[in-house]
């Protein structure tokens, strides 16, 4: 079953979950400066850039290889400005307390006030394995 936590942890578990959540999206960041990176080898009219030039001599990319990253880079920008908008989410949510203030503590004491500890348990359970339906 669910164990009852307090407030207090509840702000703690809130604040790990945002920071852990914002580790995820550093390294996906990370993952799409390394991919822009090649992308922009694979994009010839960019090779007068210094580190251009510098990588493309190191990595000798043939035709086919480039021809290959111009095609896995599509969408790319629409990739990174998606990851953009959740880092910015997450940062609002950790800068403001607006998820920790007491009116969801209100509306958490109302939802375990009406169900019993077995109802609560088994609703959590369900809402967790039906997660991408709901």
């Amino acid at each position: 079953g669910q164990q009852a936590i307090t407030p207090e942890q509840r702000t703690e578990i809130i604040r790990d979950i945002l920071k852990q959540q914002m580790q995820q999206v550093q390294l996906l960041r990370q993952a799409q400066v390394e991919q822009e990176c090649l992308a922009m080898l694979a994009d010839d009219e960019n090779c007068d850039d210094e580190m251009a030039r510098e990588l493309q001599e190191l990595l000798q990319l043939s035709d086919s290889q480039k021809a290959d990253l111009r095609e896995s880079s599509k969408g790319l920008d629409k990739e990174v400005q998606a990851l953009e908008t959740v880092a910015a989410s997450l940062q609002a949510m950790q800068e403001n307390d607006w998820l920790l203030n007491e009116g969801v503590q209100k509306i958490t004491d109302q939802f375990t006030s009406i169900l019993h500890k077995n109802q609560q348990s088994k609703f959590l359970l369900w809402t967790d394995a039906n997660a991408e339906a709901i």
